[in-house]
């Protein structure tokens, strides 16, 4: 059960680090994250090779999976310039409607392309089992585990120790004062989009590693966003205490009382957490009033 909560928590908090890297550095509730995630699952799908293709040429899957991050911030950077900053100055309701119009547009484009198929994304090791403390565990669940912990640790330290971590920061505290400091403002900010794409690929390929890729993915990763609200959503450190939080409580609900309640459980416990710490668990008190 261990081993199953910290896979399940590795894989909402790569979800919830989307939403918080863009949030953290635009003050938008990225509402498309959902449909990036979904995308880019269709695409694993095609575009990662079997086990044919990789006995073949066993650098196909890592040329793949690299092509699909970058195409990812590719993506990411363009919705940005493209979308996103010609509504400078507006309104953050017409911000968040723009996202949401790009969750339903990405939903079209995948349900017209992929007809909503349900499709295993073709990683190696699906099959495999280890031996752990007398218990047989999946590689998956290992594999999960040990990605998520690297991509909260790499997040942290290119926001605390890189020069554009550094900008990213002030950006999100101080955007006029940043600004009169001579941080390329817009340069950030398609580099968190770019930055929360991408997370939306890996977000797919974890999720990938237990579930077939449908339409139902997007519900998935709103439990991500559940996640994000509830460690706050500008706090990188409330990304891990809000996801093992919530996948303890959706595992032990599974386990021990029923598998279909066990999905509300996110959206129950992100209820309980706003109403008594409506800034989330390591969010600033600061940030309601930005909402």
């Amino acid at each position: 059960m261990l081993i199953d909560i910290l896979s399940l928590a590795a894989t909402y908090a790569v979800m919830a680090s989307g939403f918080v890297v863009v949030y953290r550095t635009s003050r938008v509730l990225n509402l498309a994250q959902p449909g990036f995630v979904l995308l880019a699952g269709y695409l694993a799908v095609d575009l990662l090779p079997d086990a044919a293709g990789r006995s073949a040429n066993p650098w196909v899957l890592p040329f793949a999976v690299v092509s699909l991050l970058l195409g990812g911030a590719a993506v990411g950077g363009l919705v940005y310039w493209a979308l996103i900053r010609p509504l400078a100055g507006q309104s953050r309701i017409s911000l968040i409607m723009m996202t949401l119009a790009m969750l339903f547009l990405l939903q079209a484009l995948t349900q017209y392309i992929w007809s909503g198929a349900n499709s295993f994304i073709p990683l190696p090791g699906n099959q495999t089992a280890l031996e752990l403390l007398g218990s047989r565990v999946r590689l998956f669940d290992l594999v999960a585990i040990g990605l998520g912990a690297l991509v909260l640790g790499l997040i942290g330290v290119l926001y605390s120790r890189s020069r554009f971590g550094i900008h990213m920061r002030a950006v999100a505290e101080n955007p006029a004062l940043a600004s009169r400091r001579g941080i390329d403002i817009d340069r950030v900010g398609a580099m968190s989009w770019a930055l929360a794409t991408s997370l939306a690929v890996v977000s797919a390929l974890l999720t990938g590693m237990q579930s077939p890729v449908s339409p139902l993915l997007i519900g998935a990763t709103l439990k991500g966003f559940s996640v994000a609200l509830v460690g706050g959503l500008d706090s990188l450190a409330g990304i891990a205490p809000a996801a093992l939080l919530i996948a303890l409580m959706e595992v032990l609900v599974i386990q021990f009382v029923d598998q279909q309640l066990g999905q509300t459980v996110p959206f129950v416990v992100m209820l309980a957490v706003l109403m008594l710490r409506p800034w989330g668990l390591r969010g600033t008190v600061e940030e309601l009033d930005r909402v």
